[in-house]
């Protein structure tokens, strides 16, 4: 319950909420979906019950249910979270975004932790085919691209603070 209020104040403490997608966050979902060959790519903020994506590649989206998809389970993991075929796993099998459109075949998401310690949300690649697990390089990569996306939502923050 803690994290979850630390979590939601920090989200809110970015000024996203409730405002379109930020086209300086897509050089990170644009350079994911090239690194995986993916067709799919998002950046997203978690808040509450609710998951919005500040940046997309081969989706629009602005907003789902939080647990719709699959960045909640990334959170607070110290590492990233892979599902090769979600499709046959039975936690994720029932995901509207795998039973349904876009019919998620593949996810591999790393958490967006802030300075703070706080993940607020996940940088992730999608596809609609099943795939074998990611590279090392691949996963080192999506990692660096998600503390790079954590440093820039930091210096939102510090955008914010700097005008109240």
């Amino acid at each position: 319950m803690f994290r979850e209020r630390r979590r939601t104040s920090a989200v809110r403490g970015t000024g996203l909420l409730h405002t379109p997608a930020e086209p300086g966050f897509n050089r990170f979902v644009d350079a994911a979906a090239r690194a995986f060959n993916a067709p799919i790519a998002l950046l997203s903020l978690i808040s509450g019950q609710q998951q919005w994506f500040k940046a997309t590649h081969g989706l629009e989206i602005d907003c789902i249910d939080r647990d719709e998809g699959f960045c909640s389970f990334t959170l607070d993991r110290s590492g990233l979270l892979e599902i090769c075929d979600p499709q046959s796993d039975p936690d994720f099998a029932s995901l509207p975004v795998v039973a349904g459109d876009p019919h998620v075949r593949y996810y591999i998401g790393a958490p967006l932790r802030l300075l703070s310690g706080v993940d607020v949300g996940a940088l992730c690649v999608l596809d609609t085919v099943p795939r074998q697990p990611a590279s090392g390089d691949q996963k080192a990569y999506l990692l660096g691209l998600a503390r790079q996306a954590s440093l820039a939502l930091e210096a939102r923050l510090d955008l914010v603070g700097d005008a109240a």
